[in-house]
């Protein structure tokens, strides 16, 4: 079942999507949003949102990849996908594709690092980079 549903994410995310997730029950769940903005809303919404999805991103770097393993996802495709991510999803054992590795997520100005990738590269703990996380966005939505 797990493949079908990383399949239909995937189609999804074909489809125009940035964000796409079939959820433990089935359900298919997409965003237009970018970054780690859908993951962050699942999660805020349900803690256990993510717990089984198989989940389909345009991107996804170490931010959202510590996201996915505090979520609890059984399965992951990238259309991008940070060495930096792959650390993560390898240490917590989720399967994953990806269309390409880069070494790092590249920030929307193009001119550095992604802010997020940035503010959680030293971590290692899921629960401590969705504290760092959240202040970091919250940090963002004031400036």
């Amino acid at each position: 079942m797990e493949h079908q549903h990383l399949s239909r994410a995937i189609h999804a995310l074909q489809q125009g999507t940035t964000f796409a997730a079939v959820l433990s029950d089935g359900r298919l769940v997409t965003s237009e949003k970018k970054g780690i903005a859908p993951m962050m809303e699942l999660l805020e919404r349900d803690a256990s949102a993510l717990e089984g999805a198989s989940v389909a991103d345009r991107v996804i770097g170490r931010a959202a990849a510590f996201l996915l393993e505090k979520g609890g996802a059984a399965g992951v495709y990238a259309g991008i996908l940070s060495t930096h991510a792959r650390e993560v999803l390898e240490k917590c054992g989720i399967p994953f594709s990806c269309g390409e590795e880069t070494p790092y997520i590249i920030n929307r100005a193009g001119t550095g690092m992604c802010p997020m990738e940035a503010c959680v590269l030293e971590l290692t703990d899921a629960a401590e980079a969705y504290e760092a996380l959240r202040q970091k966005l919250a940090e963002l939505s004031a400036r």
